[in-house]
């Protein structure tokens, strides 16, 4: 969808926990090895949250660091959306906690349940309250601590996921150029229950069957989920720019959700992106579902990958299925 909006990204911030958990440390709990890993995912490394820390905490780090970044304090914040699927609690919203831990106004806080296109979502749907003037400063975040749902006894998925927490300032842009260009969001509801979570819910009550099980971990059926992802985001990246009328040439940069390496490459191999145009920490990081994006943006911005009047496109998807992008004029 060709969105036109004259919102911009005042200041990003993120935060990646101090512990690091390597591959080889990974063998250690299932039969795999460092070698293994980095072939079919491209991972060498990931963050694990430690002591002390939550969705939450690691939350709060990267918030603090946006608002900074932007020169926003708090008391200036209007609205606060929070990407996750691993919540503090089942309620309330990790948002609202959020908002008692920054300091914040009683502003609207909510939550956004789109697994790893979450942040996307997210900030398309906050940038529609700062042009329609219902908000002038919104906070987004993207904050997951994924190693609390993922199963160190299944190898498809304890290798993959980590820990981490991205967020931005959205406001009114401040230069004419500065736009949200063009946007996709969408879900594909009949294959959710490839990645998915069976106890726990309403339908699947606490119990000591869903425990014995170990229904209460993330569940995925890996190689459908990859042959979609390939094929998916190269359709939305390629869209997108079309879109916004301008060619995948024009991009100054691609932010992906990092889920894996060779669905990054191969995506962007087939829209003719070469990967010096790619951001890519996922042999640092994991996949840290919606903070992913969010990560990888604000790293971009610090790096100085990043200039005034660039275009840049995040794209991302998700259990659901969902999907997502973001095509800016920053």
């Amino acid at each position: 969808m060709k969105l036109g909006w004259p919102v911009e990204i005042a200041g990003t911030g993120a935060y990646l926990p101090e512990r690091v958990v390597t591959n080889d440390e990974m063998a250690q709990y299932v039969d795999t090895s460092h070698d293994w890993i980095v072939q079919r995912t491209g991972i060498h490394e990931r963050r694990r949250a430690g002591p002390g820390e939550s969705t939450v905490t690691m939350a709060k780090h990267a918030s603090e660091a946006a608002l900074a970044d932007a020169g926003v304090t708090p008391d200036e914040i209007d609205l606060i959306v929070v990407a996750t699927i691993t919540p503090d609690y089942q309620l309330p919203a990790t948002a609202c906690l959020l908002q008692a831990e920054l300091g914040c106004r009683w502003v609207p806080a909510y939550d956004m349940a789109a697994a790893c296109s979450g942040y996307v979502w997210a900030l398309i749907q906050a940038a529609q309250y700062v042009v329609n003037d219902l908000a002038q400063n919104v906070l987004v975040v993207g904050a997951e601590y994924l190693t609390t749902i993922t199963d160190m006894q299944d190898r498809g998925t304890c290798i993959l996921f980590g820990d981490a927490a991205g967020a931005a300032v959205i406001r009114r842009s401040q230069v004419a150029d500065r736009r949200m260009l063009a946007g996709q969001w969408g879900a594909d509801g009949y294959r959710s229950m490839l990645i998915n979570i069976p106890g726990g819910g309403a339908k699947e009550p606490a119990s000591h069957r869903t425990v014995d099980e170990r229904l209460h971990f993330m569940h995925m059926k890996g190689r459908e989920v990859y042959k979609f992802a390939v094929t998916q985001m190269h359709s939305i990246l390629v869209d997108t720019c079309a879109e916004a009328g301008v060619s995948v040439d024009d991009l100054k940069l691609v932010v992906p959700h990092q889920s894996n390496l060779r669905i990054i490459e191969s995506a962007c191999k087939r829209a003719g992106v070469p990967m010096e145009k790619v951001v890519v920490n996922i042999n640092r990081y994991g996949n840290s579902s919606a903070a992913s994006c969010a990560v990888g943006l604000h790293e971009a911005r610090q790096e100085g990958r990043i200039q005034e009047g660039d275009l840049v496109i995040m794209v991302a998807f998700g259990a659901g299925l969902t999907w997502g992008s973001l095509l800016m004029r920053v």
